[in-house]
């Protein structure tokens, strides 16, 4: 949906929902795809120091194969780099969709529940002067 077409109030805060929602999906992407990199660079960093002629197990498209260090690790180091090349593309484009948002949010003027009220969280601050920052946590006092 473009922005052209923005006409209403409850338009304008379905298409910010919507870029919320594509951010959230990014980002879940993002951390997934890195937590694969991950995971590829342990099993790279366990592989290394094993003798190549070593019995080693791998699966590859839901079946167990038997294979030898030698012949997985340059799989698992390739596989490893290309999830690398991924996770940068989509790091890119959760900054991208960031900006969008935040872009949006600013050509709209729309704010978040609690956003922009420093000033109330400033005297609700000095008026609770006995308590400690943390809110949110509960912690007895003895």
């Amino acid at each position: 949906m473009g922005e052209s077409g923005l006409n209403s109030e409850r338009d304008i805060i379905n298409r910010f929902q919507e870029l919320k929602q594509e951010l959230n999906a990014l980002s879940s992407k993002f951390n997934d795809i890195d937590n694969q990199a991950q995971e590829h660079d342990s099993v790279f960093k366990a592989l290394t120091p094993l003798d190549s002629n070593r019995k080693c197990f791998r699966l590859i498209g839901g079946v167990l194969v038997e294979r030898t260090v030698a012949e997985v690790l340059p799989a698992v180091k390739g596989n490893g780099e290309q999830i690398r090349m991924i996770a940068t593309s989509l790091e890119k484009q959760t900054r991208a969709k960031e900006k969008e948002l935040v872009d949006f949010q600013e050509k709209y003027k729309i704010r978040m529940k609690g956003e922009g009220d420093e000033d109330a969280a400033a005297s609700k601050n000095a008026s609770s002067k006995g308590q400690k920052e943390g809110a949110g946590v509960l912690v007895s006092k003895q």
